[in-house]
């Protein structure tokens, strides 16, 4: 992919039909036809020799985040002190030096 810089306007040119591809990927990533478009914002650092590539952010995209699935805890008493804790499955809590017992 060829880049060129001309004042405000850089231009990304193809040199391969995968880049083409690519590219057309990008601009309708990035273009919307209804409403704003989105902007790319530079992120990181790149340093000819040392960075292997530039990254950019899409500004504007809003990225559905998964809620993270609640940790199943077992809740377990002590049967010399009645004292109750909620641990993760797999282990085993000791009280009054004695294993505590899983009440579900």
């Amino acid at each position: 992919m060829r880049i060129e810089i001309d004042k405000q306007i850089v231009r990304f040119i193809p040199e391969s039909k995968q880049e083409e591809e690519e590219l057309n990927k990008l601009w309708q990533y990035v273009v919307s036809c209804e409403g704003e478009s989105f902007r790319l914002v530079p992120i990181g650092v790149y340093v000819p020799g040392s960075t292997k590539e530039a990254m950019f952010q899409v500004e504007g995209v809003k990225v559905e985040t998964q809620p993270s699935a609640p940790k199943k805890k077992i809740r377990y008493v002590c049967m010399e002190c009645n004292r109750m804790e909620e641990y993760p499955p797999g282990e085993a809590p000791v009280c009054c030096g004695q294993p505590m017992h899983p009440m579900d």
